[in-house]
C-alpha cells in the first residue's frame, strides 16, 4: 500500500539510506518504503511491523528509548527525534529516527510518520 506523501524525501547519496514509515492508526494500516526494510533488516515478504513489534528489531538497551519516543508522540503529540541501534549479527547498526504524529481536528493522533536514515 502506498500513502500520499510517503515517498522518501532525500536526494543524491542520502536517498539510499533515508526511508519513510507511516503507521495510520485511524485506518489500522502500515506503510514502509523499501529502504525501511533494508535499514531494519526485515524481510519485505513478512510485511511491515506494527509499532508494538518495532522495538523487537533493536538492541535490548535501545528498546526503552524507542518506546519512550513513540509514547511521547502518540500520547502527547510530540515530535519524535533520536538515534537507536538495530540488532544485527556482530553488533548494532545506528539509525536516526525523526518524525511527528498527525492529529485530527480534535487533536487526537491519527497517524505517526517517521523518517529513518542510517548514521
Amino acid at each position: 500500500m502506498s500513502l500520499p506523501g510517503a515517498a522518501t524525501e532525500a536526494s543524491g547519496t542520502a536517498a539510499h539510506s533515508a526511508a519513510t514509515a507511516v503507521w495510520n492508526l485511524a485506518e489500522d494500516t502500515v506503510y514502509w518504503s523499501p529502504a525501511v526494510f533494508r535499514l531494519l533488516g526485515h524481510d519485505p515478504a513478512l510485511g511491515p511491523l506494527t509499532l508494538d513489534q518495532l522495538p523487537g528489531r533493536l538492541v535490548p538497551r535501545d528498546r526503552p528509548v524507542l518506546c519512550r519516543m513513540v509514547t511521547a508522540a502518540l500520547v502527547h503529540g510530540r515530535p519524535l527525534d533520536g538515534t537507536v541501534r538495530v540488532a544485527r549479527a556482530g553488533g548494532g547498526a545506528s539509525v536516526h529516527c525523526s518524525g511527528r504524529p498527525e492529529l485530527d481536528p480534535d487533536g487526537q493522533v491519527v497517524s505517526l510518520r517517521l523518517r529513518l536514515r542510517a548514521c
